[in-house]
This record gives C-alpha cells, sequence and structure tokens, in this order.
C-alpha cells in the first residue's frame, strides 16, 4: 500500500487553516461583544452626566 505523503501534507495544512480560521472568527465575534458592552457602559454614563447637567441648569 503506496502512502502519498502529498496528500497528508495538504490535508495537515488545511486541517490547520480550517482551526485558524475559526479561532478568528471567534476572536472577532468577542470583540464586537466586547465593543458593544462598551458602547452600552458608555451610553448609560453620558445619560447620567447629562441629566445631572440638565437638573443643575433647572436649578
Amino acid at each position: 500500500m503506496e502512502i502519498n505523503y502529498g496528500s497528508i501534507i495538504a490535508l495537515v495544512i488545511n486541517l490547520v487553516l480550517i482551526f485558524l480560521i475559526i479561532k478568528t472568527i471567534f476572536k472577532a465575534i468577542q470583540s464586537l461583544k466586547y465593543f458593544i458592552n462598551r458602547n452600552k457602559e458608555m451610553d448609560k454614563k453620558l445619560d447620567i452626566i447629562m441629566s445631572k447637567l440638565e437638573n443643575k441648569q433647572n436649578n
């Protein structure tokens, strides 16, 4: 039985590429979640600041 080393090397390279692509997609999703959460926190802080400023202007 003959072993084709070229196809084995191609298989290993393909598996590594698939792993790296999946890892990159996972990291991108995590970064997007972090970005969205950070923006929500900033919106809350800005709302608090705006309400305090409005209260000072009304008094």
